[in-house]
């Protein structure tokens, strides 16, 4: 690529949110937290940015295994801490940006009373030979008028029926996203 005059910075970016969770436990296919918003993940309104790493740290000691979804559009994926049933026409409406698979027993680190998960670029989410891919980096672009994108997550596993009944208090999990701007 050749540029003309000054070349263009690239900017990275932390975004810290803390989703709305219920201090209970969990089950299998329950959502974890609904639509999130990530604010000013993108620099300018109806932009893009692309996600490079997700942390979460985590209050509890639970290990879990979800999915987290990024969506354009703030539409409500269903109730927090009930058993996910999702619509085609919400899917649609929400316009799903992409999703990352968390295996907790392959990206924990327990810190004495809870623990961080990181997932990072190559990070292959599944363990079966036909689901093994890397899941980042994803696109994240804001609707016009905007500069947020949204994420909900909900309690899943594909290996291990252990990770799927966590118990959090009310505030426990924080997530940082690394964007490219």
């Amino acid at each position: 690529m050749t540029y003309i005059g000054r070349v263009p910075e690239i900017r990275y970016k932390a975004a810290r949110v803390t989703p709305t969770i219920t201090g209970v436990q969990y089950a299998n296919n329950d959502i974890l937290f609904d639509t999130t918003e990530i604010p000013n993940a993108v620099l300018y309104e109806g932009g893009a940015s692309k996600l490079i790493n997700m942390t979460i740290t985590s209050k509890s000691t639970s290990l879990f295994d979800c999915i987290f979804y990024f969506w354009q559009v703030n539409q409500s994926m269903g109730t927090v801490n009930a058993a996910r049933s999702i619509s085609d026409a919400t899917m649609a409406a929400g316009k799903c940006l992409g999703g990352i698979y968390m295996n907790a027993d392959n990206l924990q680190n327990n810190y004495s009373n809870g623990r961080i998960y990181s997932i990072n670029q190559g990070y292959s989410g599944f363990t079966g030979e036909t689901k093994t891919y890397p899941q980042l980096p994803i696109v994240l672009q804001a609707e016009a008028g905007s500069k947020s994108v949204y994420v909900a997550a909900i309690v899943q596993s594909e290996d291990s029926s252990g990770n799927v009944t966590p118990s959090f208090s009310i505030g426990d999990i924080e997530l940082i996203f690394g964007l490219e701007l």
